[in-house]
């Protein structure tokens, strides 16, 4: 949300005295320069996030992906993935190093 360079000043005593009307002012769309003595010291603006949804609806997420193409990774998937039979334990096993496999 972008701040117009010129806001309506209230001030401080103003908001002191009256801050539940100044607060429903700034949650409708409101914003303020709060001064003090006739100086501004403070933008009382609407919070960033007060508009923003907890969740979005299922359809309204697939809408958006719906027209993003899929990669084919199939071509990276055989230098990612190592399928050979190996056992990486089979020397410990060899050895006796786990208990329970009958080398003892």
């Amino acid at each position: 949300m972008t701040v117009p360079a010129e806001l309506p000043e209230i001030p401080q005593r103003e908001l002191r005295n009256d801050a539940s009307r100044v607060l429903r002012e700034v949650r409708s769309g409101q914003s303020y320069t709060i001064t003090v003595d006739g100086a501004p010291v403070a933008d009382l603006v609407p919070h960033r996030n007060a508009h923003r949804r907890a969740a979005v609806p299922r359809a309204e997420v697939i809408a958006a992906f719906a027209g993003l193409s899929v990669p084919d990774m199939r071509p990276q998937a055989d230098d990612l993935v190592d399928d050979s039979l190996y056992d990486p334990y089979d020397r410990a096993y060899r050895r006796g190093e786990f208990a329970g496999d009958g080398t003892e």
